[in-house]
Order: C-alpha cells, then sequence, then structure tokens
C-alpha cells in the first residue's frame, strides 16, 4: 500500500500542463486511495426514476467495487441499499432490476423490507437486535428525474447545494417528466480516468468522430480548419445567441464550482446549422422535451462530479455515467431520456434515437482502449496537453489537488 508521502512525492513531482505518472492508471493501490478519497462520497447517477416506477421495482447499481439495490418502496420513496446480506454477505439481488415484495438472501433465508429493515430470520441468538442488522444504506437525492447515489454520505456535499448553480440549465426540458426509453453498456479495459479525460477535450474529435463533428459546428471551428470556417461558425454563432436571448434561453457555461470536493457544471451552446437534434439526418427523432417550444438547434451537457455527464437537446437527453470497476475496468453506461409519453414505435425509432451517442460511444472505446494499452507499457512517460484539451487539464489539476489532501 503506498504511504502517504508516496503519494504526495507523486503529487509534487507532477509537471503542470501534462498527463499523469502512470502509477496513476495503472495502481491498485492508488484507485483503493482514490475511492477512499472521494470518489465514494461523490453523487453520481444510478438511474432515472422511471425505471422504477412502481412499489417494490429495484434495479441494481455497481461501482466502485460496490453493488446497490435501488427500489421504490409502498410509500414511494427510493431507496439506496448495498445488495449484501448482514448474515454472511451473499448477494440478495442477483438479476440487474426486478420487482420484490421482499429482499430475500437465498442462501440463509434472511429477509429484508424494502427499506432495508430485517422482516425475518431464523435461529438467532435472543440477544441480538434486528435494528441493529439492516441492510446497509448509501445516499439518495433525486435531481430532475435522476437518482443520485453516494456510497459514503456522511462525507458527500449537499446535494441541493451543489446543484443549485447548474439547474437553471435544465429546468427547460423537465427531464423528471421523462422516461428511460434505452440503457446500453460498454465494458472500457482501461482506467476511469482516461476515459474521462477523452471526454473533456475535443482535441480527438476531428480524426476519431466524424458523426459528431459534422453534428457539431464548433469542432472544425476550434480546429481552425480554415478562415472560412472560423468567420462563419462565428457568426452563426452570433444570431444563435440573439434567438436564444429572445427566447429567454440561458446560454454559455455556468462556472465549474466544486461543492465538498464535487465539481459540477452546466452548459448550452449550438449544435451545427439545420442540425436540430443529433441525428443521421439532423431532423426531430422524438416529442419536444418539456418546455421547449421547438427547434433550437442547441444542446445543454454538464457534469454531476468526475464520474456522471448529461447531455440534452431539444427532443432527447443522454445520461452518461464513467463507473470504475476496479483500477483497469471502467463501465461506461448510457441511458437514453424522451418525453414520458412518447410510444415507441410511434414517436421514436429507439435505434435513431440512439445512433450518434452510440457511434461515439463505440468510437471512444477503441480509442481510450488504445490510449491504455501504450499508458500501461513499459515505453509511457507523460505527455504535454494541448491548447483544444484546458478542461482535461483542469480535471487533472482538481484530480491532484484531492490526491494531496489529508487522508
Amino acid at each position: 500500500m503506498y504511504t502517504s508521502s508516496e503519494l504526495h512525492r507523486l503529487v509534487r513531482e507532477h509537471r503542470p500542463g501534462w498527463t499523469l505518472a502512470q502509477l496513476f492508471y495503472t495502481d491498485r493501490d492508488i484507485f483503493e486511495v482514490e475511492v477512499e478519497r472521494f470518489l465514494g462520497p461523490q453523487w453520481m447517477v444510478a438511474g432515472h426514476v422511471s425505471e422504477i416506477p412502481n412499489h417494490g421495482d429495484y434495479f441494481v447499481f455497481e461501482a466502485l467495487g460496490a453493488s446497490v439495490i435501488v427500489v421504490r418502496a409502498a410509500d414511494g420513496e427510493i431507496h439506496a441499499l448495498h445488495n449484501v446480506c448482514r448474515h454472511r454477505g451473499a448477494k440478495i439481488c442477483e438479476q440487474p432490476s426486478g420487482r420484490a415484495s421482499l429482499l430475500r438472501c437465498r442462501y440463509h433465508g434472511w429477509s429484508y423490507r424494502l427499506d432495508g429493515q430485517i422482516a425475518a430470520w431464523r435461529h438467532m441468538p435472543e440477544h441480538l437486535n434486528k435494528s441493529e442488522h439492516a441492510l446497509r444504506r448509501c445516499g439518495v437525492s433525486i435531481f430532475e428525474g435522476l437518482i443520485l447515489v453516494s456510497l459514503m454520505p456522511e462525507k458527500a456535499p449537499d446535494p441541493a447545494v451543489m446543484l443549485q448553480h447548474v439547474r437553471p440549465y435544465w429546468s427547460r426540458y423537465e427531464l423528471a417528466k421523462t422516461r428511460t426509453a434505452a440503457i446500453r453498456h460498454y465494458r472500457l479495459q482501461g482506467n476511469w480516468k482516461l476515459g474521462i479525460e477523452n471526454n473533456l477535450e475535443c482535441y480527438h474529435c476531428l480524426p476519431s468522430h466524424p458523426e459528431y463533428t459534422t453534428t457539431n459546428a464548433f469542432v472544425r471551428a476550434d480546429e481552425q480548419t480554415s478562415e472560412t470556417v472560423v468567420e462563419s461558425f462565428a457568426a452563426y454563432r452570433q444570431s444563435w445567441e440573439e434567438r436564444m436571448r429572445a427566447a429567454g434561453t440561458l446560454t454559455g457555461r455556468s462556472e465549474m464550482i466544486t461543492t465538498g470536493g464535487q465539481p459540477c457544471r452546466a452548459g448550452t451552446w449550438p449544435l451545427a446549422p439545420g442540425k436540430l437534434t443529433g441525428s443521421r439526418d439532423g431532423q426531430g427523432v422524438a416529442p419536444l422535451l418539456g418546455r421547449v417550444g421547438g427547434y433550437d438547434e442547441s444542446v445543454t451537457t454538464g457534469c454531476i462530479g468526475f464520474l456522471s455527464y448529461m447531455g440534452a437537446m431539444c427532443d432527447h437527453a443522454v445520461q452518461v455515467n464513467y463507473l470504475p470497476q476496479s483500477v483497469d475496468v471502467t463501465l461506461v453506461v448510457l441511458r437514453w431520456l424522451v418525453r414520458a409519453d412518447a410510444v415507441e414505435g410511434r414517436d421514436y425509432d429507439a435505434d435513431n434515437l440512439c445512433w450518434l451517442w452510440d457511434e461515439t460511444t463505440r468510437q471512444d472505446k477503441s480509442i481510450i482502449e488504445l490510449n491504455a494499452a501504450g499508458v500501461g507499457s513499459r515505453g509511457y512517460v507523460p505527455g504535454p496537453y494541448s491548447n483544444l484539451e484546458s478542461m482535461t487539464q483542469d480535471f487533472v489539476d482538481r484530480y491532484l489537488k484531492l490526491m494531496s489532501e489529508p487522508a
């Protein structure tokens, strides 16, 4: 196990503006420090309320070495409970989702109510108190219909305070009135930070993401592929801003505000001229969300901590999680949200809805795993970030600050 002094040495030796030392991406002990220091307390998006609409509905959320049952009780309250029997530690829910009146461990038959309290056990010593052996609880909070979970709620920031500055960017979409239309999983062979670093920069977009680049005009403008492209995008963005202001829609980026070690940000900017949403032909794929009165060629994105991200266009939203399973395996989970009353086959086609971000995520998986293979090899040394990787560099700076704080 790394000592505090050894970890501080690695942090101290980091060269600002450069990628991290190899051990930050490959060492199991450092991964455990990350979980204990800041990942465990951080709020992560576990799902959407539409995924457990009824009493007894549950799904299992797995991240950071934990398995968590997210379940709706009879009173409508949502609980997040460690999926570990308090007898001898067997997993309780074996299926990724389902419905149950009781949570029952099939090893020795202990059963639990949906709030985690023991319902029944057999042949236990009389002096034991059932209330002291309830399932261990995680923190739960609801934001715009998204179910947030913290594995260490005693160390977690106040979610209401943490999210108050980004709420205005999301309010017009009324995401609490949407439902999950699709969920897809991508198993990434690489450290979670490589996924986040890639997610926060578009330096790779022009060579790696042709579909995303076509949908988002800023990519070629930032790359300065020609003077005409830069001037054309500037003029388009100015006219777009004027239209959005006239409609009373908030644009631009919020501050990146950190609350209890967890950063949050949101922002709205234009797609490409004529692109109504993220689809093959740029045309609409689902009914308009919330209070969106018409297609305005906009996209809103944001983060909730290091691991959970959101994107919304006028007619659908995409929620993305980077869930570390171990030091070198990350599960990337995407969920697509549509208006709650939208009907598949009538109002939207699932493949068309998922197309852009499914293509982009598959491409990302390929290049991140290419990155991970090189970072894990003997020849790796840190390299310098480009001028188009400022958000990635900011992430690394925030990460190192958290890793240097007292345990």
